[in-house]
């Protein structure tokens, strides 16, 4: 998988905002030791409109993201994020993520590092 630079800086993001912690079983890892915690992509990271979106994506460990993310519990995931959003929260993030955005990355770096800002 290819990653861009908007997709590194977002993660960055992700570490601070969830407190470098697995947002299903709530193992947390230490900031110099964190490769196990993957970025988890509601609605795919083929959605543009919602790639960068910090409603569609937590921190899952690499377990968690098997069993949520590409699994058997994906049900389980769809719970926890109409819970986490609320019914009118998770239906806009449904419309975004069905609605088409251009692949803009400088505007999307732009718009991440406005938000690494808020968490440092």
């Amino acid at each position: 998988m290819k990653l861009r630079k908007t997709d590194t800086l977002f993660r960055k993001f992700l570490l601070l905002r969830d407190e470098y912690t697995c947002q299903r079983c709530r193992r947390q890892y230490q900031p110099d030791n964190c490769r196990g915690l993957q970025v988890s992509h509601y609605w795919g990271r083929s959605r543009e409109n919602t790639r960068f979106d910090e409603e569609n994506c937590i921190l899952l460990c690499w377990g968690c993201h098997q069993l949520w993310g590409h699994g058997d519990l994906r049900v389980a995931y769809e719970s926890y994020m109409r819970a986490k959003l609320g019914e009118d929260g998770f239906d806009l993030l449904e419309a975004r993520a069905y609605t088409y955005k251009k692949r803009d990355d400088k505007l999307d770096e732009l718009a991440i590092k406005a938000l690494l800002k808020e968490v440092q």
